[in-house]
């Protein structure tokens, strides 16, 4: 596999070699995206930071409708669904992750923002995107811009702003298993100095796995969500936008693929990924969003402010035996039910500026987060594993809060025209707080509740140091030196051992040490941008699945080395091509004995590949008979080598290579206002499965299957 990525991107690199020599042909260019890795508007290639970058353009091209598609194209990325519900995504970037996100207390390694507001719950991760302009995946430590659970990196959305450009697009498509898509923006100007945006969506389809005991399709999802925002423009040194969203997504529930505890046969018979759980399962997860962003130029010092409120309701049940033969025959081996609800407010103050004939730029901020939540989750356990009757568990509710405050700055200085250098430092202290009631034991009779609480505070210096030179017009290199942390928490799904209920674990370091390029090619033909890291994880929070509890152990220090590449190229006009790969060595240094990674003899991080690649491109066709129509063809290829889905290394989680393939063709009409098109998803229809764990041992195993072939067609109008 590692030979025929290297000859993708050779292939890439003699493509864009050929350019100068079609250069006269037009003017043609790699697409010069704008960013904001460091709270600043940059030029991609300027930015001192391994960061990818994906434009509206790409975003359609590359099929990325949800965070969960977006894992292929990052390199060292990894997102997928977990067994909360499909709305809830695990994420993991450079060795760092967290497998909880359907508990109120988990908190990922790679913060999430939406127009810069963190995002805190996981539960809505993998929400359909409605108007999305552009998305940008921040790799490395962002503890000093970006704070709180920034770890590895940083995942940001950037949606349609209220400028006053007038204009829109109205979509509609329809495919597989009874799919129907609608989404559509507009936005302009309402009033003098006011514009407004307003998008919306609605995204329906019918469930692709069988069910054996059901006897029928499972595994639904209906979208639905809306923004609106509304803003000042020409108004001087004052802005302000005031925004409001709402997103709701329905399921049948998650549905797993029992497996015989010994040989790991598939136990549901039918399908590819079927289950045979007897019950009907669902999800609903319900978020409202405000948010007020403020900005004021004082000569030549920006000032801005933002304002948030969240409030996420998040209700789920589901089997994870995936259906369990009993002595009374088929029943649900484990049902569980989660009902939650949770608040988040934030606020921001940030400056910045330059001075010194702009040689010195620099931005300062302050920062406060609180969120408080509760969750109740009620187990009942299959007639057949502790008698001849389903037993019910007395259920578990948690109430917990967070609260967070920052002050963090960071300072570049250009000491000559080609060289500049940067220094930044944020304080951050954090307090939790726990409460709740579990059954005292699973065996416990007659069962009555225990009640515990814990309360921590953790205080952090997380600074970072860059230096970065200009080689040429069209070579950057940089270095840096950063430190990212995750905060601590509590254990809160305990029910094999209510003892450790509320009990405290550690946050999580990791000291980064990064060098890499940016590289021009070609009259801006071609583009190459590589990233190599070492990176030290210390305390490393780790998940793992006992007895139907998943208990949170800061269990070892670890290294990650790892090389990333980002390639693309425009050897003439209308061929896009581009493609990535990364590297990846991960070894535990330390691993304490006592946890269960350590007792079960695993050797690697878990949901980390060795290798991960994709390559593709775009062709936009423009023959006379169309009479300035064009024909756009989009391919890509994608791979990732094997991996374990959870900490143990059990062999239930082991997931082997992933290769998939993604097409699409369509017809743009003359003035690009009309667009008609066919896409597909794993059009070779690969049958992959996404996780897989040891959940009650020698009795409940199961496995997670990902999607079949996708295919849709549809029509895009712009106005």
């Amino acid at each position: 596999m590692q030979k025929s990525v290297l000859w993708g991107v050779s292939a890439l690199a003699m493509l864009a070699g050929g350019a100068p020599a079609l250069a006269q042909e037009a003017p043609v260019a790699v697409e010069d995206l704008v960013v904001t890795a460091q709270r600043r508007e940059q030029k991609l290639q300027d930015a001192p930071v391994a960061v990818s970058a994906f434009g509206a353009k790409a975003l359609d091209q590359l099929q990325i409708t949800r965070a969960e598609t977006l894992g292929a194209a990052v390199p060292s990325l990894y997102v997928s669904q977990i067994s909360a519900s499909p709305s809830t995504v695990q994420v993991a970037l450079r060795g760092a992750l967290d497998q909880t996100g359907g508990m109120i207390t988990s908190e990922p390694p790679v913060g999430i923002y939406v127009d810069d507001v963190y995002q805190a719950r996981l539960s809505v991760a993998n929400l359909d995107l409605a108007d999305v302009v552009r998305v940008e995946v921040l790799r490395g430590p962002q503890g000093t811009l970006y704070g709180r659970n920034s770890m590895t990196g940083a995942l940001k959305y950037v949606t349609r702003q209220p400028d006053g450009t007038p204009g829109g697009f109205a979509e509609a498509s329809w495919g597989d298993y009874g799919l129907q898509r609608y989404r559509a923006g507009a936005g302009g100007k309402v009033a003098d100095h006011v514009g407004a945006t307003v998008s919306a969506l609605f995204s329906d389809r019918d469930g692709w796995q069988q069910n054996t005991a059901l006897k029928r399709r499972v595994g639904e999802r209906r979208d639905a969500g809306a923004r609106f925002s509304l803003g000042l423009i020409d108004t001087g040194p004052l802005s302000a936008t005031f925004s409001a969203a709402y997103a709701r997504t329905d399921t049948d529930g998650q549905h797993f693929s029992p497996l015989d505890p010994v040989t790991l046969a598939p136990l549901a018979g039918g399908e590819f990924g079927s289950t045979r759980s007897p019950l009907n399962t669902d999800t609903k997860t319900e978020q409202k969003s405000l948010a007020l962003h403020l900005g004021y130029d004082l000569s030549g010092i920006q000032l801005k402010s933002i304002t948030a409120y969240q409030r996420l309701d998040d209700r789920w049940t589901l089997d994870f035996s995936g259906g369990l033969v009993a002595g009374s025959g088929l029943v649900a081996g484990f049902l569980r039910g989660s009902d939650t609800g949770q608040e988040q407010a934030s606020q921001e103050f940030q400056a910045l500026g330059e001075a010194f004939e702009g040689r010195l730029q620099w931005i300062g901020g302050l920062f406060w987060f609180k969120e408080t939540g509760s969750q109740v989750l009620s187990d009942t356990i299959g007639s057949g594993i502790y008698g001849p009757f389903p037993v019910p568990l007395l259920p578990t509710t948690i109430h917990a809060t967070s609260e967070s405050i920052a002050a963090y700055g960071q300072m570049e200085w250009r000491f000559t025209e080609r060289l500049k250098g940067s220094a930044g430092l944020r304080w951050t202290k954090d307090e939790k707080t726990i409460a709740g009631t579990i059954q005292d034991g699973l065996a416990a009779y007659p069962a009555s509740l225990t009640s515990r609480s814990n309360a921590g505070e953790w205080k952090v210096w997380t600074p970072k140091v860059n230096l970065q030179y200009q080689a040429s017009d069209d070579v950057m290199v940089y270095g840096t030196i950063a430190r990212g942390y995750r905060a601590g928490g509590f254990v809160a799904l305990s029910i094999a051992d209510p003892s450790i209920f509320t009990k405290a674990y550690d946050p999580e370091f990791a000291w980064s040490y990064e060098a890499g390029a940016k590289i021009e090619a070609f009259d801006r033909r071609a583009r190459l941008n590589l990233a190599a890291y070492v990176q030290q994880l210390k305390d490393l929070q780790q998940n793992v699945i006992s007895n139907g509890s998943i208990l949170t152990q800061n269990a070892a220090e670890a290294r990650i080395a790892g090389l990333e590449v980002e390639a693309a190229a425009t050897p003439v006009k209308g061929l896009d091509l581009f493609a990535s790969l990364a590297l990846t060595d991960a070894e535990y240094e330390k691993l304490d004995p006592s946890t269960a990674a350590a007792q079960a003899g695993a050797k690697t991080l878990p949901l980390v590949s060795k290798v991960q690649a994709q390559v593709g491109g775009s062709w936009r066709i423009e023959p006379e008979m169309l009479k300035g129509g064009a024909i756009i063809v989009s391919a890509d290829y994608s791979h990732r080598g094997p991996r374990y889905a959870e900490a143990t290394n059990a062999q239930t989680g082991r997931i082997g290579s992933v290769d998939r393939v993604n097409a699409s063709i369509a017809w743009e009409s003359p003035s690009a206002a009309w667009r008609v098109f066919v896409q597909g998803r794993n059009v070779f229809d690969a049958e992959d499965y996404v996780s897989g764990a040891v959940f009650i041992p020698g009795l409940i195993v199961y496995r997670l299957a990902d999607e079949p072939a996708m295919w849709s067609a549809g029509v895009k109008v712009k106005f």
